[in-house]
């Protein structure tokens, strides 16, 4: 018979090992891996996509997502330049084109959206970044 501490401390342990897995590959750490290269809106806009995947680490730092409006993103990283699955979300080709997935060449960087409102429920990579 096991005894009820052994099943609290396992739980426990399990709940901090699921979320330590999550904050090691959030989409904070996956950017980092791309570069820490200074974000602003105008290097932004005139950056490669290569420049732009080293900025997004920076550009998470600096903003809040989570709340913001597809305008209040579309203000500060210009049109969309891929698409993802619906058109709520904002996505962004970053980082080099030896990458790929069904979306193309490059990481997405998707922005989803609520459907109904349009604020930022989630930032993510597409595929994710190892």
């Amino acid at each position: 018979m096991m005894r009820p501490t052994f099943r609290v401390w396992g739980t426990m342990l399990l709940v901090a090992l699921c979320y330590a897995g999550c904050w090691l590959n959030s989409v904070e750490n996956q950017a980092r891996k791309l570069g820490e290269r200074k974000f602003t809106p105008t290097a932004w806009a005139s950056a490669t996509q290569m420049q732009r995947a080293e900025m997004t680490a920076s550009f998470l730092k600096q903003y809040d997502t989570k709340g913001l409006t597809r305008k209040d993103i579309e203000a500060l990283l210009g049109k969309q330049t891929a698409y993802y699955n619906y058109d709520s979300n904002l996505a962004y080709v970053v980082g080099p084109d030896t990458v790929r997935s069904m979306y193309g060449k490059g990481y997405i960087l998707v922005f989803e959206g609520d459907k109904d409102d349009g604020r930022i429920e989630s930032v993510f990579f597409v595929p994710g970044v190892e």
